[in-house]
């Protein structure tokens, strides 16, 4: 086998995984973690139980690696938004906009992360734990700093307040409880208005 031929087998592997991901991401939004079984999600994705099985010990550590992913990039981009930006209330408006955006493109991933959020059986990942101790902190500092955040907030408060509103809302205008409207700009600053009435 030549170096090209090697390249070839891996890029379609890599592209086999990422279906087989995407697919484990929606079965589980459409059946629920007990309900998206491994041979569910390999029928779903044309593959084999036993191609799952060579990549994955069990199905929880696909999951994993799905929630690491796609709490990955939202980590990434608040850390990036705490450097960047002076202010709480426009780290929490970029914050919300991406999250309303991804909402909008591929409701499926905000719906995991609800689900897997509030699943008693799920352990986050110790990266995840520790990412959003390290949010936490640094809203919290930055907040005291700029004036709005309260010292009488906690770490917890803070994440309590910035990530669990926000996504609350994205859940329940996808279950279209009470609007079935896209997330606008009026109802992001509405938002970042209620978090940081709430942080004071």
């Amino acid at each position: 086998m030549n170096e090209y031929s090697f390249i070839k087998m891996r890029e379609t592997d890599l592209n086999k995984l990422y279906e087989v991901k995407t697919v484990a991401l929606k079965a589980i939004v459409e059946k629920g973690y007990h309900g998206a079984t491994i041979s569910y999600i390999a029928k779903q994705a044309g593959v084999s139980d036993g191609y799952l099985y060579r990549h994955y010990a069990n199905k929880n550590e696909l999951v994993v690696e799905l929630f690491k992913e796609t709490m990955g990039y939202f980590h990434t981009l608040i850390f990036n938004l705490i450097e960047s930006e002076d202010k709480i209330s426009e780290i929490l408006k970029q914050s919300f906009q991406f999250l309303a955006d991804t909402s909008a493109e591929t409701p499926e991933i905000t719906a995991f992360i609800f689900i897997m959020d509030h699943d008693h059986n799920f352990d986050f990942p110790e990266i995840i734990k520790n990412n959003f101790v390290k949010i936490g902190q640094q809203l919290w500092a930055k907040g005291i700093q700029t004036g709005e955040i309260s010292n009488k907030r906690s770490i917890e408060d803070v994440l309590t307040i910035t990530f669990g509103m926000p996504v609350k809302m994205l859940e329940m205008r996808r279950k279209k409880i009470i609007s079935d409207k896209p997330i606008s700009s009026s109802d992001i600053e509405n938002m970042v208005d209620m978090c940081l009435n709430a942080l004071k």
